[in-house]
């Protein structure tokens, strides 16, 4: 069954099971393959944006919570996901859609940016606005690649975001490792360590199998141990920094 052309916004994702969410996911890469080798764009990083960008528009509600993306050229799977997937028949062409976020295209794009580092100030200054304003009902959404993290007007908007006091505001870091051109620095080194190796990961596939396979204490020893993850992660690879700027830290 093909669920890309019967979806017209982003609420019916709400309707949809995880096996027809992944089959979604699935055609939306065949999709953007097809388009984009014909037109030219950016494939890559939206391919593996996918499954991301749908658990952004399944948990929040646009356009009545804002999704920003920061560069802009990660927002392909979000204009499928807002009805416009049909413009890609010339994207980045007259009479197609942009291969950036555009105002004039959609009420889900409230934002057009096509330079990195920026989404967070821009993050910053409407969830102040809604704040101002006594709204309480609606939240934005930062995403923010690695690479667009080591500029310096993205920091500036964390020091503001960090001294504001319960912002609707969530910022998902995209750290795919992956740029136009290698990260370096100290927030790049910094990255690092917050991710989860291959080791730690088969370590820890190991561990379950040993523990399910293990008669009558095996599974609850693996649900205890499980609960303590996060614990046991923390020291591996601790997550000072961001809690330290006041900001809570989920990952």
């Amino acid at each position: 069954m093909n669920f890309l052309p019967r979806l017209k916004s982003p609420s019916d994702l709400s309707r949809m099971s995880t096996e027809e969410l992944e089959s979604l996911s699935s055609e939306i890469r065949e999709f953007l393959i097809e388009k984009v080798s014909k037109s030219g764009g950016h494939l890559g990083p939206n391919l593996g944006i996918v499954e991301l960008t749908i658990a952004i528009h399944r948990t929040f509600h646009s356009p009545h919570d804002v999704i920003v993306f920061d560069t802009g050229h990660q927002s392909y799977v979000h204009k499928i996901l807002t009805g416009r997937a049909s413009g890609f028949e010339r994207l980045r062409q007259r009479g197609g859609v942009s291969g950036y976020p555009n105002r004039r295209e959609s009420e889900h794009d409230v934002i057009e940016n096509s330079h990195a580092s920026t989404a967070l100030s821009w993050a910053d200054g409407i969830a102040r606005g809604f704040v101002v304003q006594g709204i309480k009902d609606r939240c934005v959404v930062a995403v923010v690649g690695d690479g667009a993290l080591t500029g310096g007007m993205s920091w500036e908007a964390l020091n503001n975001i960090a001294a504001a006091k319960n912002l609707p505001l969530v910022v998902v870091i995209n750290d795919n490792e992956r740029s136009y051109s290698p990260t370096i620095g100290g927030v790049a080194t910094y990255l690092s360590t917050l991710r989860a190796t291959k080791g730690y990961e088969r370590f820890l596939d190991w561990g379950k199998g040993v523990l399910e396979r293990t008669p009558v204490v095996g599974h609850p020893i693996y649900e205890t141990l499980h609960g303590m993850k996060k614990g046991i992660k923390d020291i591996v690879a601790p997550q000072g920094m961001f809690e330290d700027l006041g900001l809570k830290y989920i990952g």
